[in-house]
C-alpha cells in the first residue's frame, strides 16, 4: 500500500496499488498530453517559420531574377544604341566620302571645262593670228607686187 498527500487539504491517505497505478496514469496521461501539445505547437511554430523562410527566400531569388533581367534589358539597349550610334556614323562617313569625291570630280570638270575654254580661246587666237599673217603675208605679196609693175 501506497500513503499519498491529498494537494488541497494536506491529509495523507492509504491507497491499494490499483488505484495508485490509475492516479500514476492519470497524472503519467495529463503531463503526456501537456508534452505533446507543447510539442506540436513548436512544430507548428517550426513549420510556420520554415514557409516565412522559404517566402522570403523567393522573393529574395525573385528579385535577384528581376534585377538581372533588367541589367540584361539595360545592357541590350545599350548595345542597340551603341550599334544605331555606330550605324549612323558609318553613314555620315560614307556620305562625307562620297561628297568629297563628287567635289573633287565637280572640280575636276570645272578644270577641265577651263582648261578646255582655255585652249579654245589659245587656238582661235592662234588661228585668227595665223588668219592675220596670212593675210598680211598675201597683202605684202599684193603690194610687192603692185609696186613691181608700177616700176
Amino acid at each position: 500500500m501506497h500513503q499519498i498527500n491529498c494537494p488541497h487539504c494536506g491529509k495523507a491517505f492509504e491507497i491499494d496499488e490499483a488505484g495508485y497505478a490509475d492516479i500514476v496514469n492519470q497524472v503519467r496521461d495529463g503531463e503526456f498530453e501537456q508534452q505533446l501539445h507543447e510539442r506540436l505547437e513548436l512544430a507548428e511554430q517550426d513549420k510556420r517559420n520554415a514557409v516565412e523562410l522559404a517566402q522570403a527566400k523567393a522573393a529574395s531569388e525573385m528579385q535577384k531574377a528581376v534585377v538581372t533581367k533588367d541589367s540584361e534589358i539595360q545592357e541590350l539597349k545599350a548595345k542597340l544604341d551603341a550599334g544605331e550610334v555606330a550605324r549612323k556614323l558609318a553613314v555620315t562617313e560614307a556620305l562625307s566620302i562620297v561628297e568629297k569625291e563628287r567635289d573633287t570630280l565637280a572640280n575636276e570638270l570645272a578644270q577641265a571645262k577651263h582648261d578646255k575654254q582655255a585652249a579654245t580661246e589659245l587656238a582661235e587666237a592662234k588661228r585668227v593670228n595665223e588668219l592675220q599673217n596670212t593675210a598680211a603675208t598675201k597683202d605684202a605679196e599684193i603690194l610687192g607686187q603692185g609696186q613691181d609693175r608700177c616700176h
